[in-house]
């Protein structure tokens, strides 16, 4: 799975990078960044396991300090649930992670076309768990160090409003797709 993840990062890099066609304007120092997304492929929950919701919800913001480089935070959350034999056993567990992130943007270094941002980062924060069953007999909580690392893009639809997806592993999800406000 590793592996297929790599090639599929170097993929859309590869893919994003052809479509390079004149100097950049989607990404400068003092850009703001607001992304509003869902991550889906959580490495978190074990198999036989299914989400209480479809999907991770996520938001991250980011401050541009140079034409390059951003940095912010970022808040997600990720719910399953295991039912066992008959349904007559579950267990739920809960995630919730609070980080600081920080990206590389290559618009200038590849010469992007302006509707693109093409990134990568990395992610360092806290994440906080619970876990629970429908018997009463486990119930607790654990917190501890989460990170990540990912590439991303992002699409201009306007100005000032874009879709992007970025792949990698970021604590609570293995991709992650929405909307992205920057003002």
């Amino acid at each position: 799975m590793k592996k297929h993840l790599q090639l599929t990062a170097l993929f859309i890099l590869v893919a994003l990078t052809g479509m390079a066609q004149s100097k950049s304007g989607s990404f400068s120092k003092g850009d703001n960044l607001f992304n509003i997304g869902v991550g889906i492929g959580s490495p978190f929950f074990g198999s036989g396991y299914t989400s209480s919701l479809p999907v991770n919800p996520s938001i991250s913001y980011e401050r541009g300090v140079s034409n390059a480089i951003s940095v912010g935070g970022q808040l997600s959350y990720a719910s399953s649930k295991y039912e066992g034999f008959n349904n007559s056993y579950s267990f739920k567990q809960n995630a919730i992670y609070i980080g600081a992130r920080g990206s590389y943007h290559f618009n200038e270094l590849l010469n992007v076309d302006p509707k693109f941002d093409l990134y990568g980062g990395a992610s360092l924060g806290y994440v906080a768990v619970s876990v629970s069953d429908n018997q009463g007999s486990y119930e607790g909580t654990a917190s501890g160090m989460g990170f990540g690392l990912y590439a991303g893009g992002k699409y201009y639809l306007k100005s000032s409003t874009a879709l992007y997806a970025e792949l990698g592993y970021q604590s609570l999800s293995f991709l992650n797709v929405g909307i992205a406000f920057k003002f």
